[in-house]
């Protein structure tokens, strides 16, 4: 019986189980890893390194959680459905689970199931996503529109095609997670800096050390970049065109006050596949997610461009309340965030190894919906780059070799 059980079983539990569990003795040689960016992709991957028992350091040019990432903002959904993509809805799924038990382990809420409607998919979307969730055994009910209606009077429901319930979906914190998982992170010894580093020293296809803005340098025995939108600065030759920084505005609506009909205790999230998606309050406000007039993405610059949303996509807002929301139109905007997405090709993750550095590893991608993967991608890196797991299904997905490149 290891201490941790003997002391829980001896009337010490509570104290015990208060502590962090430290992590692993390494038992396998692994080596000096350095994390660079503390996303849902960095940050997530440190802490399942360091569990490993690597020596892991992780680096972010502007702190966990800041507003210029792409992982940034309060809010990102979770959902299983992803239009008939089988491999994202086994992850989307196995991901639900890891949240659960991160936000036992954290001891703070990450996670609000609410479940999440779809109203208007396409027929064949949606068909696609009923056999997928069938074969994977997860659940979800068809609606008539009427049906949804009664359930949900406050939505606004229309139309003759069925609509799809998820109960397996929510709500999950952002910011906050970052700087939790950050905090575990460096709890079970894990070293936290904020800083940015680029390649630096490199011998016989392998990269040395990285160089740091503050003029020094740091040895390494890997190094893995999972700086979001900045992979296309920071690798200009190899990555140019494959990852394209773009900008997406999200609102948050308040509701009357002394009114919670739109709270996530009584109501779902929406996704529409025309328009955008919509989170329901977790005591921030109702925040509406809208899609680019005939969805072309605006380019965005991560170090540079203001983060002020536009008057065209206030409106876009609007028009997505007044068709799913009626109780929100004409209510004020009490927040807005501008967000730096990162596009890749088919909105499949990069994860991959430098071709001119095997022990380079590049993850990124996230196409606007990596962050609900964040504790499955964080195992799955680590699994990766120690060489525990390389399922071949992903590894083929993921290669940068299985992309084309979105801009010239």
């Amino acid at each position: 019986m290891d201490r941790r059980k003997f002391l829980i079983g001896t009337g010490l539990g509570a104290a015990a189980a208060s502590l962090p569990l430290p992590a692993p003795a390494s038992g396998r040689n692994l080596p000096d890893i350095v994390v660079v960016g503390a996303g849902a992709f960095g940050a997530w991957t440190a802490l399942n390194l360091r569990e490993r028992g690597a020596k892991v350091t992780l680096l972010d040019s502007y702190g966990a959680g800041n507003a210029r990432g792409a992982s940034g903002d309060e809010t990102r959904q979770i959902r299983c459905a992803y239009g008939g993509r089988e491999i994202y809805s086994r992850w989307a799924s196995h991901a639900f689970g890891l949240w659960h038990q991160r936000q036992d382990e954290f001891k703070r809420r990450l996670i609000f199931d609410n479940g999440v409607l779809s109203p208007d998919a396409p027929k064949e979307e949606f068909e696609a996503d009923r056999s997928i969730l069938t074969k994977l055994k997860i659940p979800f009910e068809s609606l008539t529109t009427d049906e949804a209606r009664k359930r949900w009077p406050q939505g606004r429901f229309e139309g003759d095609a069925p609509v799809m319930f998820e109960p397996k979906a929510g709500i999950v914190k952002a910011r906050e997670t970052l700087v939790a998982v950050t905090e575990i992170f460096t709890q079970k010894g894990g070293t936290y800096r904020v800083g940015m580093a680029t390649p630096g020293e490199s011998k016989d296809g392998k990269l040395t050390s990285l160089k740091l803005s503050d003029g020094t340098s740091l040895s390494c025995g890997m190094a893995i970049f999972a700086c979001g939108p900045w992979l296309a600065k920071m690798f200009t030759t190899v990555m140019k065109g494959f990852i394209r920084p773009s900008r997406a505005e999200v609102f948050y609506l308040g509701s009357p006050p002394g009114d919670l009909s739109y709270h996530w205790e009584r109501f779902p999230n929406i996704r529409s596949g025309g328009i955008g998606y919509a989170l329901s309050d977790v005591d921030y406000g109702y925040k509406v997610a809208p899609r680019w007039p005939n969805n072309i993405p605006l380019p965005m610059d991560p170090d540079s461009d203001e983060r002020i949303v536009s008057p065209i996509m206030r409106e876009v807002a609007y028009r997505f309340a007044a068709q799913y929301v009626p109780g929100l139109v004409n209510q004020p905007i009490v927040a807005s965030r501008v967000c730096n997405l990162e596009d890749a090709s088919g909105d499949d993750f990069i994860i991959d190894t430098h071709p001119e550095c095997s022990n380079l590893w590049i993850a990124g991608g996230g196409s606007g919906h990596a962050f609900k993967m964040g504790p499955a991608l964080g195992e799955y890196i680590a699994d990766r780059v120690t060489g525990a797991a390389d399922p071949t299904e992903e590894k083929a997905l993921f290669a940068l070799a299985s992309h084309k490149a979105l801009v010239g």
